[in-house]
């Protein structure tokens, strides 16, 4: 009994200060033995100063994943500007005949927009919208027929899809496609299947959304246990049609979708145009084509008949990191090269990314990057390098924006609500197989800034497991 109450005193007079620190949690989040042999580097400073909050490990170069877009779009606001807008060309060759007789072809010249056709970006046209557009258009121009046939122009960006280093298991699915100088409905299909109730038994294909012609998918895919979620994959390569999908869904009994990288948006965007005019009564005399099929820049002078603009970049932006899309990381990235004057072959190297991050003044010894998107597996650089270009870019608040808010925005939207960080801690998570990793801002109690960077590689933990740990974490940063 007076070794208890001995105790109590003792805890009771405590002093303030001997509540656990940043650097206290950070220590003990990385003795975890759970994340025994894992590799982590973890940076967290106040903007305003500079000063060193907590540490471990700063300087080890990680693999960062999806945070690796905060820099891509930071350059692209900069170099581009936020109200920089792709644009999109309908274009007619030929003469229109007095009888509605195009002699001649119909181009869609892409300017490298990641959004045309988006099914999910408000205030976009999606697919059937654009589709409905361009029929006008020719129908206003008096088209009724046309002789030749519809391109897909995608020459802007050149045939270099996909970025270098991507992994065979990424390139077939919604999330590896490719960016190509005409994209549309974000380069991807929806496609359905019907669920077993049977563990281990095969779930039909049941159609794809869009069509898309010639696709041939080999159905390898077996129902896996209740509750186990998308474990599909789609094995096949750019402008390749033969298709492998493996993996598990769970087991049910309705519709299941996942979503397949188109393997030629260029071509896919002429075949879609094409059936649409069929089905509207504009005829095409020959089958739709692509510029690549044809001769890459092919393109000759002609009318054009329509012009349409994407959202300003700044939108894209958001929906790049709040959505943390890859797609329009890689379209943001060559449209920088694209500005600095670089050579179609030359639109995905990272060059222009890493030169424009060393005239920040940034320390970039740490810094090897291979795309814009965080997809590629040898991409790497250190936290302290992360809070570095983090502090650096504290003032640019629209760009800002587009970092998800904890219990309010994008991917942080569901976590950490009613907790002190709803609200106060701005999060870009990234994830690639043992990959795992956080960057943003959080704001303390006493209204201190802070930047922070979170990243662990070689786990072996159950990446759902970490990512709460890691919350754990943060949630301290905006507690201290």
């Amino acid at each position: 009994m007076r070794q208890l109450l001995v105790l109590i005193i003792s805890l009771y007079c405590l002093p303030v200060g001997a509540q656990a620190s940043i650097q206290d949690h950070i220590r003990d989040f990385a003795r975890d033995p759970e994340l025994a042999g894992a590799q982590m580097s973890i940076s967290v400073v106040e903007v305003a100063s500079g000063r060193l909050v907590g540490a471990h490990q700063g300087q080890t170069a990680c693999i960062p994943a999806s945070i690796q877009k905060l820099l891509t779009t930071a350059v692209a606001m900069d170099v581009l500007g936020p109200d920089h807008h792709f644009r999109t060309q309908l274009i007619i060759t030929g003469e229109v005949t007095k009888q509605g007789v195009l002699e001649g072809d119909v181009y869609i010249v892409g300017g490298g927009d990641p959004s045309l056709g988006s099914p999910y970006l408000d205030g976009v046209p999606g697919l059937e919208a654009t589709l409905d557009r361009w029929r006008e258009r020719l129908h206003a121009a008096g088209i009724k027929r046309i002789n030749g046939r519809i391109i897909g122009d995608g020459s802007y960006f050149g045939s270099d899809g996909p970025a270098a280093g991507w992994p065979w298991s990424d390139i077939g699915n919604y999330y590896g496609v490719g960016a190509f100088g005409l994209n549309l409905h974000e380069n991807f299909y929806f496609l359905d299947f019907l669920q077993r109730g049977r563990e281990g038994a095969i779930p039909p294909v049941q159609r794809t959304r869009p069509e898309v012609p010639n696709l041939k998918l080999t159905n390898e895919l077996r129902s896996g246990p209740k509750g186990s979620g998308d474990q599909a994959y789609i094995y096949g390569a750019p402008f390749g049609y033969d298709n492998y999908v493996r993996g598990t869904i769970p087991v049910g009994s309705g519709r299941f979708t996942i979503k397949g990288a188109l393997p030629d948006p260029p071509l896919f965007a002429a075949q879609a145009l094409c059936r649409h005019l069929e089905a509207g009564g504009i005829s095409v005399a020959q089958p739709a084509a692509s510029d690549r099929e044809l001769g890459s820049g092919r393109t000759v002078p002609g009318r054009v008949v329509d012009t349409y603009e994407s959202p300003a970049l700044s939108v894209l932006v958001d929906r790049t990191n709040l959505r943390s899309l890859n797609l329009y990381a890689e379209a943001l990235l060559r449209e920088i090269n694209k500005s600095r004057g670089s050579e179609r072959h030359a639109l995905t190297e990272t060059a222009g990314v890493t030169d424009w991050l060393k005239t920040a003044g940034l320390p970039t010894s740490s810094v090897s990057l291979e795309d814009g998107s965080g997809l590629a597996t040898r991409n790497f650089f250190s936290a302290d390098f992360m809070t570095s270009f983090l502090r650096h870019q504290a003032s640019a608040e629209r760009w800002r924006e587009s970092i998800p808010l904890a219990g309010r925005t994008g991917s942080m939207r569901g976590f950490l609500k009613g907790t002190a960080a709803e609200g106060k801690l701005w999060a870009k998570s990234g994830s690639l197989g043992a990959a795992r990793s956080y960057a943003g801002y959080a704001t303390q109690p006493d209204g201190t800034e802070l930047a922070f960077t979170i990243m662990v590689n070689n786990f072996t933990i159950e990446s759902q497991d970490l990512r709460k740990k890691m919350h754990a974490l943060m949630l301290q940063f905006c507690r201290n």
